[in-house]
């Protein structure tokens, strides 16, 4: 399991609980299916997979966890076409206009008859857990998602307090900085071919760069005319690439191959080989996350 995107927390109390510990918390609310008539569902499965049985894994003292989620899927077209169909024939067969109170008594009543047949959509958001260094990682492309889990994690313990870093200056104005002097890039990072950039006037729109030279003059005739760095792509040490984003998020992580080909053996397992991953990606995580935050200035 190689985490692709990553927003992370710093504990604000040291994290005491081992892996038998946490797993005995997580199965007060372990995953489980929808129930005929509920929309969603959510709970901790094994993060090693269905051969799994811990539902928190622990590799050199760090542990992984997951949530695995269940949403019914109910198109809005075939809900709204439903409810129409009813309304119309109530109105012809009345003789009367249907209300809004009516018609969402009509639409929960669709959705109650719907609900047991609906598709159901499967998804699973990882974390690790890194204590000695005490940091938080959350395998998630939104923050929104990531903030999710958290806020199941603190109703599963009872509390979890972990807060997100805060930067001196903005990291826009750091990441345009880097990409108009070269010079002023923190060590070990370089810029690589890819960026977002926008406009402080809304009417401009957005600019996204790929696969150029981000030191060419048509680059920076943007950031000239007012555009500034909202994503850049970026490499650490020729060990890990990464997109990182204005919120502090990192995007797009790509480890470097013979990182992931030194992990584990095809032959192995698939529980060895999820150890192996886990042991060498928090390996690498808690060296990259200070050496990020060291260069944008935070304050962790």
């Amino acid at each position: 399991m190689w985490f692709k995107n990553i927003h992370f927390y710093k504990f604000e109390d040291e994290f005491k609980l081992d892996a038998q510990a946490l797993h005995t918390a997580l199965d007060t609310r372990k995953t489980r299916g929808c129930g005929q008539m509920e929309m969603s569902a959510q709970g901790w499965c094994p993060p090693v997979g269905k051969n799994g049985l811990m539902l928190a894994h622990q590799t050199d003292g760090n542990l992984m966890i997951c949530l695995r989620r269940e949403d019914k899927v109910l198109p809005a077209s075939l809900v709204k076409e439903q409810v129409e169909l009813q309304a119309e024939q109530i109105e012809q067969q009345a003789g009367r206009p249907v209300g809004r109170k009516e018609r969402l008594d009509i639409k929960d009543a669709v959705l109650q008859e719907l609900m047991p047949r609906a598709l159901v959509k499967t998804s699973q958001t990882f974390a690790a857990i890194l204590p000695k260094r005490g940091w938080f990682v959350v395998n998630a492309s939104s923050a929104k998602k990531a903030e999710e889990l958290i806020e199941y994690l603190r109703k599963t313990l009872g509390s979890f307090n972990v807060v997100l870093p805060s930067t001196d200056e903005s990291l826009e104005a750091a990441m345009t900085t880097w990409l108009l002097n070269e010079q002023d890039l923190p060590a070990d990072f370089t810029v690589e071919d890819a960026c977002e950039m926008r406009s402080s006037n809304e009417n401009e729109g957005v600019i996204r760069c790929s696969s150029v030279d981000l030191g060419s003059e048509e680059v920076r005739a943007h950031i000239n005319t007012g555009y500034r760095v909202k994503k850049l792509a970026m490499n650490w040490q020729e060990r890990l690439s990464f997109v990182l984003s204005e919120d502090l998020s990192v995007k797009r992580m790509r480890f470097d191959t013979e990182i992931i080909d030194g992990a584990g053996d095809s032959s192995d397992d698939e529980a060895s080989r999820f150890d192996a991953d886990f042991a060498i990606m928090s390996a690498e995580l808690e060296e990259f996350i200070p050496a990020l935050l060291a260069a944008v200035k935070a304050k962790a």
